[in-house]
């Protein structure tokens, strides 16, 4: 009876590994030979493995790839989502005033403490629009130009399309070719 005893001095996914095997067989000699250990397994250590002294596809592989590629995809479109959300512009009229604002995360805050302001019966005085022009808001200019900022900042509609074809994507291929593209 023989039996084998490796060990493995270095390894690298981009080289071939040494190793050490130390034979012992039914005679009580030994003999350690160095031998180069197949690259393909080493290269692809998470695509492939060894099992019963072969080397077969790792079958968990392309699950554990499917999770990343379309982790990667949500990531990209929420991004995407994000930017669209917030770079888009609109004109309202107001005291017969063309008056331009953008969707910004800055006027989604500002809009909101106008709104407090204005709730108590106050103008919001001195508001400079993004082309310049300086309004005071009453509580229904406010309400207005929340109600259109929701309606241009909404991606909500786009962002769960986009998500409920990456979550029915079966594989990598199938979620590569999803392009994720926000229309205003």
């Amino acid at each position: 009876m023989t039996t084998y005893y490796a060990h493995v001095n270095s390894h690298d996914e981009l080289t071939k590994v040494d190793m050490s095997l130390m034979i012992e067989d039914s005679y009580g000699s030994t003999n350690v030979q160095n031998i180069e250990v197949s690259e393909t397994v080493f290269k692809h250590q998470k695509e492939y493995m060894f099992k019963n002294g072969k080397i077969v596809k790792n079958p968990n592989y392309p699950i554990e790839q499917l999770k990343k590629a379309k982790t990667a995809k949500y990531e990209e479109n929420s991004q995407k989502a994000k930017e669209a959300r917030y770079s888009k512009k609109f004109t309202v009229t107001l005291q017969e005033k063309e008056c331009e604002f953008d969707t910004s995360e800055e006027t989604q805050r500002d809009l909101l403490t106008a709104f407090d302001v204005c709730s108590s019966g106050i103008t919001y005085d001195g508001w400079i629009t993004n082309n310049g022009v300086e309004i005071d808001l009453t509580l229904e200019d406010i309400l207005i130009i929340s109600a259109t900022f929701k309606e241009k900042s909404s991606v909500y509609g786009q962002w769960n399309a986009y998500k409920t074809a990456i979550d029915n994507a079966s594989t990598v291929e199938e979620v590569e070719r999803i392009t994720i593209n926000y229309v205003n």
